[in-house]
């Protein structure tokens, strides 16, 4: 049930508030990171520049077209898909954006372990390096589960070779063959490596070198580190020959995996 100011259960009566068409389920935490709280900072400011020119041109990493990806799975027109962790970034107009943190691209305000959807109700869960920023993600994709329809998909991209990123907390890393315990409930559709050894070996300098350069002063160093990728990205897209090739998939800084709901 629903009224300007709040979202009402019909089953247990909890009302949770509506603010500038967000739905909030939970309060926003406070970032403690400073290099989180520049990329927080940069996001808000930016908007959807932060990942279409940020991320896509002068982040380290080669270039990944995610919405593609999900729409060559699933039309989010006729379906009902979730980006988990969307940051301040919408995939698809018609795409439902969920994050911890209330961007202006985010229509849900929820934790990712406690997702407000009955069972069953989702066509597709999408997730693009959010879950090694949870502290149990077997939880998170439980819940995943929980709420896809059988014969859903989940689509993810998780770090492999990866420098540890705040935003807000890095927890994990998975290998390919981690991939098949997370995703032990569903049936694996493709799982592909949308980054190469390039990538890897330039995310890492840049992380040594901007450690180097900022004399153990936090500050320093995202100033630094956002420099250096700045003069350097354009190496990254010598990845080119190397993506999405099963023979370069252990030396990928990700891992994307397409997984099918095949049961309750």
């Amino acid at each position: 049930m629903y009224s300007e100011s709040e979202a009402r259960c019909a089953s247990c009566g909890r009302g949770y508030p509506i603010r500038n068409d967000r739905i909030y389920f939970v309060d926003t935490p406070t970032r403690h990171d400073d290099f989180d709280r520049v990329k927080g900072w940069l996001k808000r400011v930016l908007g959807r520049t932060y990942y279409t020119v940020g991320i896509h041109l002068f982040a380290p990493t080669f270039p990944l077209n995610f919405a593609r990806v999900v729409t060559r799975h699933i039309d989010p027109a006729s379906a009902l898909v979730v980006d988990a962790g969307s940051g301040n970034y919408r995939l698809h107009p018609d795409i439902i954006s969920v994050d911890m943190f209330d961007y202006e691209a985010v229509d849900i305000v929820c934790t990712l372990e406690a997702l407000p959807f009955r069972s069953g109700a989702i066509d597709a869960v999408v997730s693009r390096s959010v879950l090694e920023h949870v502290p149990d993600p077997a939880c998170v994709v439980g819940e995943f589960h929980r709420c896809t329809k059988t014969g859903g998909l989940g689509i993810h991209v998780i770090p492999f070779l990866f420098p540890a990123h705040s935003s807000p907390v890095d927890y994990h890393r998975l290998t390919p063959d981690g991939h098949d315990i997370l995703f032990k409930c569903w049936e694996q559709v493709s799982r592909t490596n949308p980054t190469g050894p390039v990538t890897v070996l330039l995310l890492h300098v840049i992380e040594v070198l901007s450690t180097i350069l900022s004399f153990g002063v936090a500050r320093l160093k995202s100033l630094s580190y956002l420099f250096l990728c700045g003069v350097m990205f354009p190496l990254k897209f010598l990845d080119v020959i190397f993506i999405n090739r099963p023979a370069f998939m252990t030396s990928a800084a990700s891992v994307l995996s397409v997984v099918r709901k095949s049961s309750e």
